[in-house]
């Protein structure tokens, strides 16, 4: 994971917006590039109605990578917030890499917090982690992790946090620090140009990572990956 550079945009495809409630749905489509090569696409649709955020995701390879690395994929997840505070709700992930299917499925319990989860197949326990639910307490989805994270910097906040993730088969720490700002000059067509604010992501494993993996996170850098998050219009962040 090393000099890992995104858009946000591109990282989870949420046009997320400071006044969102002045917007009811939203659809959105996005290339994926590597260099100036298309190697997939990202389309969708973000609702927020009230305190909620519903978030549909269709993500899929295309061209010469799928020769490689076929994969394709459909994402739900809804958060609300109360009492001032984003909370997960739900979190859908139905994939396919090359020819195996992935499916997870997390519900959160909205007296306790806590998640009910099925996933098919089940994690293989002889490759990767357990994930053991003494590990999730206090656990939020990706998603709304990070629409924690831009509330802050819309907020004009350090997006300085420190996340407890759980998407169904994988537990991890999310760690996020402010690096700078900076003006970024488009490089090929269709790529952002304006302000952003450079965040900089670590990630702490606790369940359902490979057991044979060298990586080791006490070598990570914040800058190894950077997350973009460019302004729109209205001078809020996205």
């Amino acid at each position: 994971m090393k000099h890992l550079s995104v858009i946000i945009a591109l990282t989870i495809g949420i046009p997320f917006i400071a006044n969102a409630e002045e917007i009811a749905k939203t659809s959105f489509y996005y290339d994926i590039q590597w260099g100036n090569l298309v190697i997939g696409h990202i389309d969708g649709s973000l609702e927020r109605k009230d305190n909620s955020i519903k978030l549909k995701v269709k993500s899929e390879s295309e061209g010469a990578i799928s020769l490689l690395y076929n994969y394709k994929s459909d994402l739900f997840s809804s958060s609300y917030k109360q009492d001032d505070i984003w909370r997960a709700n739900s979190y859908v992930v139905n994939s396919a890499i090359k020819s195996q299917k992935y499916y997870s499925k997390v519900l959160w319990n909205k007296k306790n917090n806590k998640p009910d989860y099925k996933i098919d197949p089940p994690l293989d326990l002889e490759k990767v982690h357990n994930v053991r639910q003494s590990t999730l307490k206090n656990v939020i989805d990706p998603i709304t992790a990070m629409i924690k994270i831009i509330e802050k910097v819309n907020k004009n906040k350090p997006c300085d946090t420190t996340l407890n993730i759980f998407d169904g088969r994988r537990r991890y720490t999310l760690l996020s620090r402010e690096l700078k700002k900076q003006y970024l000059i488009n490089d090929r067509p269709r790529s952002y140009k304006g302000e952003t604010a450079v965040c900089g992501i670590k990630f702490i494993p606790v369940g359902g990572h490979w057991i044979d993996s060298k990586w080791d996170p006490k070598n990570d850098k914040f800058s190894d990956i950077k997350v973009f998050f460019g302004t729109a219009a209205n001078g809020s962040y996205l």
